[in-house]
């Protein structure tokens, strides 16, 4: 069940940077006038986020799998 869990939390947490990233960027397009530049920009900052923090959780989910090995 624990590893549901986690890959529903990389699922999330990927999704929903790429769309914080898309609307920051079009709320810049929509007060600064820089269409298309801040959606483009807010879009790829917000994938960047997504999958260095779906990097960070692939990492913790082997120290744990070692850790499980290690221990009797």
């Amino acid at each position: 069940m624990w590893a549901w869990g986690l890959y529903g939390a990389i699922g999330f947490q990927l999704a929903m940077s790429v769309v914080l990233g898309l609307l920051a960027g079009d709320y810049v397009d929509r007060h600064l006038g820089w269409s298309p530049w801040g959606t483009l920009v807010g879009l790829l900052l917000g994938s960047l986020v997504g999958f260095t923090q779906l990097f960070k959780l692939i990492r913790y989910k082997e120290k744990l799998e070692e850790k499980s090995k290690e221990a009797p």
